[in-house]
Parts: structure tokens; C-alpha cells; sequence
């Protein structure tokens, strides 16, 4: 039965054009709204550092969770983890990290049963593993490994995470190519809204979407509200799904995400 469970779990990477973009803020909201919604979903952050804001705030999206059940690697140090292993000389275990994704893939269902019953154990129905990468698709994880080998070793598609403000055309088309250079799929362009949007907002969305390559698996370019100061305020994350949950059902839709009956669940509110 882990072996069907492990088949039907959903796997999708998000990397932003650069750190600070909002990745942790949109996985976090995209979780809870998934939740809502009836859909079996984990989100987490392998490799953390310089602060543990990130790992609390997915905790706190998702009803509460510890740090073991969201983080595997973490330094206080706000280097990289390729960094922090040339620093202390002391390699940092990438494989173990693949290893602990992969033994997610189930687990997403058992921890959803926990929460509120949504999806029983062993139930063989779509669920939702949202993997966040650190810094941009080339940021370094260990020797030789980047968040792009991240990707590959655990088959995901990637949800690129950008801000929405002048230059971030070529900033996502750039993450695009090389991803698809890696063998990498893109299943979608999140734009993240600005306190003070710029003349190029109007534009952006659509000259991504002339500007893409063919991509099978891609579903389009989607423009996620400012959501105001308290974005990455976890008292504020019901509040926020609301504010951003046409956009959040249309991701969901134009990437097929299933509830537990089988049915879409684009048109299920959040609470």
C-alpha cells in the first residue's frame, strides 16, 4: 500500500528567481488553502538557515507541526548549506535529504488523518507534496548539488516564485531555461504582488506567457495579490488565504490537484 501511496502523491518543487522572493509565504498559504480544500498535503523545507521563521511559518500553515516534521537540514548561520559545508568542512548529507523527501510521499496522508480525518490511511487518493528549495534553482545544497539536482532526485515540478515588478521577466524566462537545460518541467509562474507595484505589473504576466517555451507540463503565469505587512505573519494565514483564494483555486485547477472523493477541488472555499 506505501508503494500506491508513494505513486500518487503529487511532487512540486518551489524555487523563487532569488531568496526573499515569497516562496515560504505562497507554500505556506497553498498548503493551508489544500487543506481547506480536502486535498492530503505536507509542505516543507529540507534545508533551512539563518533563522527558523521559514520552517514555523509552513508549521503554522499546516495546524502546528515541529520542526522534525518539516525541516531536515539547518544551520543558525544565513550562508548556504554548500556554504556552511566548505565552512566547516563537513559534508552536508544530500542523499539523506532525498531520502527523508521520498519517505514524505506517504507520510502526507497519515499526518492529514491526524490533523482532521480528511484522508484515511492507505485511502489511495491524490495528495500534494510541496518541497520549498532555498534561494533560487542554481542556489548550492552540498558539493556538486544545487536546488536544480534537488528537482531532478525527487521528480518533481517546479512552481517558480517571483516578484512582479520590472526585471522579472528575464529573471523568471532565465530560472525557466535552465531548468528546462536540466531535463526540469515548470508547471507554473507564481507572481508575487508588490507593496508598491511598478509600471511593468500591467505587462509582466502576459509577455512570460508570449515570451515561454514550449513546455508540456506548463500551466500558465498566475499574479498573486499583496497581501500587506502581515504577509508572513502566521496569526494572519487564514486571513490571507482568503485574500488571495481565486488565485490559489486557479492553481489548483490548472494543475489537476484532487480531493479525496477525486473531484476538483478549485470551487471548495477555504474557511
Amino acid at each position: 500500500m506505501t508503494e500506491n501511496l508513494k505513486l500518487e502523491t503529487e511532487t512540486l518543487l518551489v524555487i523563487g528567481t532569488d531568496t526573499g522572493v515569497g516562496k515560504t509565504v505562497f507554500s505556506g498559504l497553498f498548503a493551508r488553502y489544500l487543506m481547506d480544500a480536502g486535498v492530503g498535503v505536507r509542505a516543507v523545507k529540507p534545508f533551512c538557515s539563518g533563522g527558523m521563521e521559514d520552517v514555523e511559518f509552513l508549521a503554522e500553515a499546516q495546524g502546528g507541526l515541529g520542526q522534525v516534521d518539516l525541516n531536515f537540514w539547518y544551520s543558525d548561520e544565513p550562508i548556504s548549506p554548500a556554504a556552511w559545508e566548505r565552512r566547516h568542512s563537513q559534508a552536508v548529507d544530500f542523499k539523506g535529504a532525498i531520502n527523508w523527501i521520498n519517505s514524505l510521499r506517504s507520510a502526507v496522508f497519515r499526518h492529514q488523518e491526524g490533523l482532521g480525518g480528511q484522508l484515511p490511511v492507505g485511502s489511495g487518493q491524490a495528495g500534494v507534496l510541496l518541497v520549498e528549495g532555498v534561494g533560487g534553482l542554481l542556489a548550492p545544497l552540498a558539493k556538486g548539488k544545487t536546488v536544480a539536482s534537488l528537482g531532478k532526485a525527487i521528480g518533481a515540478q517546479l512552481i517558480v516564485v517571483a516578484p512582479n515588478r520590472v526585471g522579472v521577466i528575464n529573471q523568471v524566462l532565465l530560472t525557466v531555461e535552465a531548468a528546462a537545460q536540466r531535463g526540469l518541467e515548470v508547471a507554473c509562474v507564481v507572481l508575487m504582488g508588490q507593496k508598491e507595484p511598478d509600471a511593468s505589473v500591467a505587462e509582466n504576466a502576459d509577455l512570460i506567457r508570449d515570451l515561454m517555451p514550449d513546455m508540456a507540463e506548463f500551466k500558465g503565469v498566475f499574479e498573486f495579490p499583496w497581501l500587506g505587512v502581515g504577509a508572513d505573519d502566521s496569526e494572519q494565514i487564514g486571513a490571507n488565504v482568503k485574500k488571495a483564494e481565486k488565485v490559489l483555486a486557479k492553481i489548483i485547477d490548472a494543475c489537476k490537484l484532487r480531493g479525496p472523493s477525486g473531484c476538483g477541488v478549485s470551487d471548495q472555499p477555504s474557511d
